[in-house]
């Protein structure tokens, strides 16, 4: 029988958390204070970001789509790369228990889902259900998934928690990290109406497998592994989503080989070189991480 327990505040190492999250479990905490302070950072910058008396919720109805990605785009570059957010990210991190010196984290992202079929595509993607794996992440990471608002059922991620150990037909095979970074990261912009930028996308259909949405407040956390096959719920509300979501990983992970299988994803390329230390915001050397012990027996990291 497949089990898939979820831990609500629960207080406990995070070698102990991340086990768990290995073994398919989700963790649940009510908005952690620097969680809150970062929600208050983002609606900081979505407030600057659009014009002036511009209800941020609402943007959507008060603009057409091509000035609304003027807008968006910048405010999720600027979210993703303020030396704020980097600071308020090592807070958080390293409030959760995870040792600062062992534990690195991917920038953050802000996701800005407008209601309907306003926008989907660019910068408002709608991530079909997939792993992070998918996209080339090492299997040992672990996720954070935080609201900026509290949420609704069309305003959370939709979690297929029945398939963690169970593989799905996907073209991540046809999917690689470094094309992905020079020629499409950088042009979501240039996205409006269609996509045209190739994501590594289920090949099969999920049929009625059931859709777990946990319906969090603002700030609150959801952590869980990155080979959780998850998607963004189709937003059926008046209002635009705004939610934000960075990853981790601890290095003892990755060196020992430890985490959960990779049961699908065969992605090319590694994420890897694009975390930070959480100490010091140092990058994350990927031969130093995976070490010769893994190259020489051919274990899997991604």
């Amino acid at each position: 029988m497949s089990l898939t327990p979820i831990y609500v505040n629960r207080k406990t190492t995070d070698d102990d958390r991340r086990n768990r999250i290995f073994d398919g479990g989700l963790f649940l905490y009510s908005s952690p204070p620097a969680s809150a302070k970062i929600v208050e950072w983002a609606r900081e910058l979505a407030t600057a970001a659009f014009p002036k008396g511009v209800d941020i919720r609402r943007a959507h109805a008060a603009m057409d789509v091509g000035k609304f990605v003027e807008c968006t785009g910048p405010l999720k570059s600027k979210f993703t790369n303020d030396a704020r957010t980097k600071k308020l990210c090592q807070e958080l991190v390293a409030g959760m228990g995870c040792d600062p010196e062992l534990t690195y984290f991917d920038l953050p992202r802000l996701r800005v889902a407008p209601p309907g079929d306003y926008l989907t595509t660019g910068v408002s993607y709608a991530y079909k259900p997939h792993r992070d794996t998918w996209y080339a992440h090492p299997r040992q990471l672990v996720n954070y998934w935080v609201p900026v608002f509290d949420g609704e059922p069309s305003h959370v991620m939709s979690m297929f928690i029945d398939y963690f150990r169970r593989p799905v037909g996907n073209a991540s095979a046809e999917w690689d990290y470094d094309e992905w970074v020079a020629k499409a990261r950088f042009a979501a912009a240039q996205n409006i109406g269609s996509e045209n930028r190739k994501h590594p996308t289920p090949t099969q259909s999920l049929g009625d497998t059931p859709d777990v949405r946990i319906v969090q407040n603002a700030g609150d956390l959801m952590v869980f592994s990155t080979c959780q096959l998850h998607a963004t719920a189709p937003n059926q509300m008046e209002t635009i989503r705004y939610s934000y979501d960075l990853r981790t990983l601890h290095l003892d992970d990755i060196r020992s080989g430890r985490g959960p299988d990779n049961v699908d994803g065969k992605a090319t390329g590694t994420t890897l070189k694009d975390f930070l230390r959480v100490s010091d915001l140092k990058p994350l050397d990927p031969e130093e991480a995976i070490g010769p012990s893994l190259k020489d027996t051919g274990k899997q990291f991604a």
